[in-house]
């Protein structure tokens, strides 16, 4: 081999070593910034799961306020809150409530029965009663003594469009405070308007009928006995059906939920 072929090869062998050198720091380089943005994004999704579950959690905290939607806010509606448990045991007797309207505390064994929609004022409808319907995943739209009339018999008409999870019912223990007649509530969930509106209702029903059964863990619970029906059907929209003598009658009706009844027809007079 002559001296300039073995020149040759040593510089073709340097020109190849060379070319390796490059061939790994661009390797390096490619793998590296692969590896860095892979750590980022990984980083980015630990923080927005973090994140996301931070807020999460706050939504389900006592005192927490869901901002009120455009419709609520033409409607004289504040956001929705999660308000504090008060219990849910059973009792016969008259509850004094703390909240007016409650969203849940101790209550009749016996919900309002599915099937009526709206109470009208003079029914005398038992609180405790629609009480236990909220445990059951019911939306119930208290309206007090100062809404207005005409709003009453707007009322009465949306809650035959709203769902049979949604019941209309008179507040007759006293008039609701900062002029907010009527209040929309869920199990642990209060939104307080001054006049009735269909969009207001539709979402607030939308949202809180028949909860998944996990929020009845949180902080704030949801309804616990979500999707369960209602009670027995011994009253009318205009209050209990009673047979002669004053007694409330009532026969089972097959198939219902907590214990769904129809009322019997009065033995004539002899």
């Amino acid at each position: 081999m002559g001296k300039k072929s073995a020149e040759r090869n040593v510089r073709l062998e340097q020109l190849r070593r060379e070319q390796k050198r490059k061939e790994r720091r661009r390797a390096l380089l490619i793998y590296g910034t692969s590896g860095f943005v892979v750590v980022v994004l990984l980083i980015g999704i630990i923080i927005y799961s973090v994140a996301d579950t931070h807020s999460k959690n706050k939504t389900r905290e006592v005192g927490y306020t869901a901002a009120a939607s455009s419709a609520a806010t033409a409607a004289g509606c504040t956001g929705t809150v999660n308000d504090a448990s008060q219990g849910s045991s059973h009792v016969s007797t008259t509850v004094s409530y703390k909240a007016s309207p409650p969203t849940s505390g101790s209550h009749n064994p016996d919900p309002l029965p599915d099937g009526i929609s709206f109470y009208n004022p003079a029914s005398g409808i038992p609180v405790e009663r629609a009480v236990h319907n909220l445990e059951h995943g019911f939306i119930v739209g208290w309206y007090d003594k100062s809404l207005p009339a005409a709003q009453v018999e707007k009322l009465r008409s949306l809650a035959a469009n709203a769902g049979p999870r949604f019941i209309g019912v008179p507040w007759t223990r006293s008039a609701f405070p900062d002029g907010k007649h009527f209040v929309l509530t869920a199990w642990d969930r209060t939104q307080r308007c001054t006049t009735v509106s269909a969009d207001v209702v539709k979402d607030f029903v939308a949202k809180h009928a028949n909860p998944d059964p996990t929020g009845a863990t949180w902080d704030s619970p949801t309804a616990p006995e979500s999707g369960a029906q209602g009670g027995t059907l011994d009253v009318s929209a205009d209050g209990p059906l009673t047979a002669q003598g004053g007694a409330t009658t009532a026969t089972p009706t097959p198939g219902a939920g907590t214990m769904s009844l129809a009322p019997t027809s009065p033995t004539p007079a002899p």
